[in-house]
């Protein structure tokens, strides 16, 4: 399930993993348009994830995904956090989460939400997630290192539900390949689009 997907661009990296998504959710009538017209199969749904309730899907999905609405903490933006309704929305994401009880929890957002309020807001959000029962892991990645021709800098937080790594005898934390090293070349549109 992702919420807040937009266009559809993270939902459509996680099919091109091998993930079958079960929902997509946005509130912009535009871009589930696109979804639609691109994934007629998938399950595209125009709504507020604060009008959602997913409590039949708990303990039945994998992963949740979302970039939850970073304008309240970009620095393009007025960067008032969670005074800021669109960062409020982060407690919908975690609420969300908590009825469905996913396995993996992905997260993305702006680079500036890492040290938004000198690292409190994070701090907030890395704790709700903790206190749902959440290992939690987050890097700063570019993309422009990482075969995408553009450059751009985004937070990626990945949580993994407490009992998952128990279950194998692994610490989330010792996982030191959670997030993809950077290749050494930078890619242009060229090599995106030429064939």
């Amino acid at each position: 399930i992702e919420l807040f997907c937009g266009a559809g661009g993270l939902a459509l990296g996680l099919e091109n993993a091998g993930l079958q998504s079960k929902m997509v959710v946005d509130i912009d009538k535009d871009c589930i348009n696109t979804i639609k017209l691109n994934r007629p199969k998938w399950d595209a749904r125009c709504m507020s994830v604060a009008e959602l309730d997913l409590k039949l899907h708990a303990k039945k999905i994998d992963v949740v995904a979302g970039g939850f609405p970073c304008q309240a903490f970009s620095y393009a933006g007025m960067k008032r956090g969670f005074e800021d309704a669109r960062g409020t929305l982060f407690y919908e994401y975690a609420r969300l989460i908590d009825q469905v009880k996913p396995r993996i929890v992905l997260g993305e957002n702006v680079r500036g939400l890492s040290n938004h309020d000198d690292g409190k807001t994070l701090s907030v959000m890395i704790r709700i997630l903790e206190n749902l029962g959440y290992d939690v892991q987050y890097r700063i990645l570019r993309s422009q290192f990482l075969d995408v021709p553009q450059k751009r800098e985004r937070i990626f937080m990945v949580s993994v539900r407490d009992d998952v790594l128990k279950d194998v005898g692994l610490n989330f934390m010792n996982i030191s390949n959670v997030f993809p090293d950077p290749e050494e070349y930078e890619p242009t549109i060229r090599d995106a689009i030429e064939d």
